[in-house]
Formats: structure tokens, sequence, C-alpha cells
């Protein structure tokens, strides 16, 4: 097949081409730029570039080529296509004739483009989120570090991360609350508004400045924006994740990705959490009981030796044994004797305080650690443990009736070393146990 002489060399060019005078005005078009713009050849030759799209996005770029006579590139979005167009001055023996601009589809590279850049955004900040995590040595901070990422992230201000606990929620971390709000939000006020978010199945859900302002709680903080993002892992609802903002914010689909992207890897951040406090639970607790281990005890000793040599204050062991607990395996068994054990260890555990160690050291054996307890008080205690241990019937429709004895020994003053302080409660114990059982003896020399 030849070639059509009569037709312009540039009409067999694949990209579509216009050539302009210095002026602006069109003086040739190519068929590829014409069935784009879906004009005629005698509709555009002798126009303004002014007048005809998408030239007349250009019109400053060609202007801007005449006067410096340097070849120049933009890209425009013309009919949901992506072009770079190049404008070129056309100088012939030091005269410019002409403009030449062709334009070069470049979709593909930049879908190509968007693509990298999202799966890069998501890297940034799954590895910027997970690095709260990986360098925490403080599971107990490491949502407070989360909760400033994330916020970093969205260029948002407030936010807290609510987990599922008993029933209810535990915040876990929080940045940028008022006292009024921490407290709204501590108290459960806007608990409908997360359950509802979490029953929705939705990725997120976003209240903006018309919907913030029917709710007083967030109307008196000033809140104008606020996002819910369910924190799932499989079927798993973990908890939910609260971004807001006191100043008006845009709420489009690039925001909608971010903060779902924030969501999904919070989510996985959060059940690795979760899986990794329940390892050190196990680490340090007995598996029957649920008390701590021998181990975790021991550790605790030290570090409560060190303090009280560092703050110069006492602190006092109880140590407990159930009184004839052979009888109970010979009786009913060992799976009987484990249910009792898990039954009096409960006891031990109520009738402590918040701050004691309470640890299973053996057998039928429980020891507590009192820290800042005096013998007198720490006698006292002991003897309110053994009282509700005694006062319970255990093993149900088979009501048995169980009684323990204790020790109490107190640092400095029995010993100065935990080996010693050890020796000193379990003499106090064995002494309780030679006296008659059923009662608490404190240590002398």
């Amino acid at each position: 097949m030849g070639i059509d002489i009569k037709a312009p060399l540039i009409d067999y060019l694949k990209d579509p081409i216009i050539v302009t005078s210095r002026d602006g005005t069109v003086v040739e078009v190519n068929d590829s730029l014409l069935k784009l713009i879906d004009a005629s050849k005698d509709k555009v030759i002798g126009k303004d570039c002014r007048e005809i799209e998408p030239l007349d996005t250009l019109c400053n770029i060609i202007t801007d080529t005449a006067l410096r006579r340097v070849k120049q590139k933009q890209r425009i979005t013309y009919r949901n296509i992506t072009f770079e167009a190049s404008v070129s001055p056309v100088v012939v023996e030091d005269d410019l004739v002409h403009i030449l601009i062709v334009f070069t589809d470049i979709s593909a590279f930049v879908n190509l483009e968007a693509e990298f850049l999202r799966k890069n955004r998501a890297l940034i900040i799954t590895n910027t989120l997970s690095s709260a995590f990986i360098s925490s040595e403080n599971m107990d901070f490491v949502f407070s570090d989360l909760m400033e990422k994330a916020l970093l992230i969205s260029h948002l201000g407030i936010g807290w991360i609510m987990l599922r606990q008993k029933g209810g929620y535990a915040i876990k971390g929080s940045t940028g609350l008022s006292n009024g709000l921490r407290k709204n939000v501590e108290g459960g006020r806007l608990n409908s508004l997360v359950d509802n978010a979490l029953a929705s199945g939705a990725p997120l859900q976003v209240l903006e400045s018309e919907e913030t302002a029917k709710i007083p709680e967030l109307k008196d903080e000033g809140v104008t924006f606020l996002a819910l993002i369910p924190l799932r892992v499989g079927n798993e609802v973990l908890g939910c994740l609260a971004l807001a903002n006191r100043l008006e914010t845009a709420f489009d689909f690039d925001m909608a990705s971010l903060l779902s992207l924030i969501g999904n890897t919070l989510s996985m951040i959060a059940d690795k959490i979760k899986l990794f406090q329940k390892t050190q639970r196990l680490a340090i607790t007995d598996g029957l009981t649920g008390l701590y281990n021998v181990r975790h005890f021991y550790a605790e000793l030290d570090k409560e030796i060190a303090r009280a040599r560092r703050y110069s204050t006492p602190f006092s062991l109880a140590l407990f044994d159930i009184d004839d607990f052979k009888l109970i395996n010979d009786t009913f068994g060992h799976q009987a004797g484990d249910e009792v054990l898990c039954d009096v260890s409960s006891k031990i555990l109520h009738a402590s305080r918040e701050s004691d160690i309470v640890a299973r050291y053996g057998g039928e054996e429980f020891i507590c650690i009192l820290p800042s307890t005096a013998k007198d008080e720490a006698y006292k205690h002991a003897c309110r443990v053994k009282a509700a241990v005694d006062k319970k019937r255990y093993l149900g429709p088979d009501s048995v009736k169980l009684t323990i004895s204790g020790g109490v020994a107190s640092f400095p003053e029995d010993a100065e070393d935990a080996k010693a302080l050890l020796y000193a409660a379990d003499m106090a114990m064995y002494a309780a146990k030679a006296s008659g059982k059923k009662t608490v003896q404190c240590y002398t020399r």
C-alpha cells in the first residue's frame, strides 16, 4: 500500500500533533489529533489555541516557549486520558517559525505510578506503625506510641484506641484529648457510637460537622470530624480506633483509603500485642491456678528487696499451706484436688490487695509478697486471708471444709536476703502446723 503524498507527513504519526504559529494560531494538525478532539480540520486550522481544547490549557507554556525558545513539557488530562504535552520551538536560521506540540499518552505510566505510590504509602504506614510495636520495651506504652503515629500519618489532632474487655471497652492509648473529652470517653459516654460502628460491619464510620454538632460531648469540644474504625482480625472484633479533629476536615476517597489502611494495620498489630501479652502472661503464671508461678515470684522478690533497701522500707512475706490436703486427693481424687487448689487460689487472690504479688509456691503452698508492709500489719492481713479461705466450703455437693496454716516473715527485721527471708517464712509456717494447724504464726529468731 503506497503513501498518499498529498497528506501531511504528521498524519502518519500515531501521537496527536498540533503546529501553531509563534502567536498561537493553529496552522496544522494530524488525524490523530482530530480524532482525539472529535473535530474536522477546517474547524481547527486558523483558530487561536485558546479556543481549542485541550490546547487552551497550554497557552502559557506556548507563549513561554516562543519567548525562551526552549522545549518544555506539561502533563494534562483530557477525556480521562493523561498526556504529556511536549511543546518545542521550530527555529529556522535563527528565526522562530512554528511551535510543535506533541501529545503522548502516558495513562498506563500514570496508573503504574499511582499504584506504586499507593503501595509505597501502604508500606510506609505499615512500617511506621509496626516500628512502635517492634521497638517498644513496654507493652503498656505501645498503644500510646501507635496513637501518636496514627495522628501523624492522618494529620488529625485527636485519637484514642478502645479494646473490648469484660463486656465493655478499655482505653489503651489516647492523644490530644482534653480532660473533659477524656472523662466522657473513659466514662463510656460515646460507647453507643462505637457499638453502632462495630455493628454496621463497615470498614469505617465517619461523622462530619453537621453530625458531630448533634452530639453534646463532641460539640462541647469543638470536634468537627470523627472517624470510627473497627479493629478486626478475621471475624473477631478487637475494638475500635477513633480519630477526630477540631478543624474542618475534607473527607474524600483518599482520606477513606488512608483511614482504612491505618485501621487494618492497627488491627494486625493489636492482634500481635494480644498474642504477645498472652504469651508473656503464660510464661509467668501457673497453668492450673492462674496465679504467678514460682519463677516470677523469685524475680519479684529480688526486685522488692532492692526497692526496700533503696528506700529503707519494710516488706513482708506470707506463706500458706492447705491443711491435710493429701486427704482430699486420697478421698476424692486428683481432679477434685485440682478443683480445690483453684478455689483456694481464688480466695487468697480475692482477699489480697492489688499491690500484693500472689504466687503458687508449689503443691498446695501459696506465697504472697506484701510491699511496704511491716510484720504486725502482715500478720493481720494473713489472718484475713486465712479466714476467707476457712469459711468457704469446697467441692460443691460434697461440701468439704478446709483450713490453711500460714507463716509471716519481714524484711529486714527477720532476714536481709531472699534465701534467709524464705527460710524464715517457712519456719513460721511450720510452727503454725506444729501448734495444731489452722493458724498463722510470725517468725521469731
